[in-house]
């Protein structure tokens, strides 16, 4: 390949004009140099384009092409980027400034692994950071400094431990299997995950290095109807592969298509007269409160007050976030040693 780079840094954006500006100049700012990043506009009808247009900086190259989804996009960008390793980049996310040097630093030193991916904390709208709030959390890494991805990691009921926007992979490798594969509406990476770990290795770095916008417009918050249907087939056509040797993809068979998102209605029911535990809520209002985000406690805060102003329980939601870790341990501590 002619020019090639070390890294190519590759972001799909559709409509991301809120939140696109700071995710590529976390990239721009990087310690690593050696790196383009591919910005692949996948059909915007905001101002994304003009946010793209206003850098003048030789390391961006910019593919403009109607809307054909996240799949079909980070292929096209795949296609172009004359990087040995290429790095995913969520739009409406931030790398810290170490990021890339961190992750090259391991794949140059470990040949024997095909990709790696980091921690990531949470953060809000206006860019506060829960550091407390982590994907994977600590405990995934029992104070090892980097973790080998299994195929346990793929459980129905958890979400995957790989961040797509840290993930950091052998470019070769990758379109030799095949790339994305665009029948997974959604969990296209995880899909992409396990066919790799069929035949490679994949760290998960003990360094807390991207930081995950949480906003009403995510991808998460759009596909979550659809996430757990496809999770459940790429687990599936992974046991096929390892067993018969393909899947239905493979075989040219049609992918079963998701169900019909389910009716808001009966997934939020109405408050009922205060009776309400809003235990749904707990962990975005811990999440707020780590993050430092006033404004957003006070409003969650105020929506599980209203839905359960009656059950006792709400208050200890709202109160032992606020005491912190140390002070509800001991809080327990003390309750245990009176009841023996």
């Amino acid at each position: 390949m002619e020019n090639q780079l070390t890294v190519s840094v590759l972001m799909p954006v559709y409509n991301g004009q809120d939140y696109l500006r700071p995710a590529i100049e976390s990239v721009l700012n990087q310690t690593f140099k050696d790196f383009e990043l591919i910005i692949v506009n996948d059909g915007s009808t905001d101002n994304t384009q003009a946010i793209i247009d206003s850098y003048d900086d030789p390391r961006i190259v910019c593919i403009a092409q109607q809307n054909q989804g996240v799949a079909k996009s980070i292929n096209n960008g795949l296609a172009r980027a004359r990087g040995k390793y290429v790095r995913r980049h969520d739009a409406d996310d931030i790398s810290t400034p170490e990021s890339l040097q961190i992750q090259v630093d391991f794949l140059e030193q470990h040949p024997e692994y095909v990709m790696v991916c980091n921690q990531s904390a949470f953060m809000t709208v206006s860019g506060k950071v829960a550091w407390k709030y982590r994907v994977p959390p600590n405990k995934f890494f029992a104070g090892r400094p980097y973790v080998d991805l299994s195929f346990d990691d793929f459980p129905l009921d958890k979400a995957s431990p790989v961040v797509h926007g840290t993930a950091c992979y052998r470019r070769k490798e990758v379109m030799e299997l095949g790339a994305y594969r665009t029948q997974f509406i959604v969990s296209e990476d995880n899909d992409l995950w396990i066919r790799l770990l069929e035949k490679y290795k994949i760290a998960v770095l003990n360094n807390c290095t991207y930081l995950i916008r949480i906003h009403p417009s995510s991808a998460t918050h759009r596909h979550a109807h659809k996430i757990a249907h496809f999770r459940r087939l790429l687990v599936e056509y992974s046991q096929q592969r390892r067993s018969i040797g393909s899947d239905p993809i493979m075989r040219g068979e049609p992918v079963e298509p998701p169900p019909p998102p389910p009716d808001p209605s009966a997934a939020q029911p109405a408050p009922a007269n205060g009776k309400r535990l809003r235990d749904d809520l707990r962990y975005i209002y811990g999440l707020m409160l780590n993050a430092g985000d006033y404004p957003q406690v006070r409003r969650i805060a105020a929506e599980i007050l209203r839905d359960g102003w009656k059950v006792p329980a709400t208050y200890k939601l709202l109160l032992f976030p606020l005491l912190g870790d140390r002070l509800v341990q001991a809080g327990v501590k003390i309750k245990r040693i009176f009841r023996k």
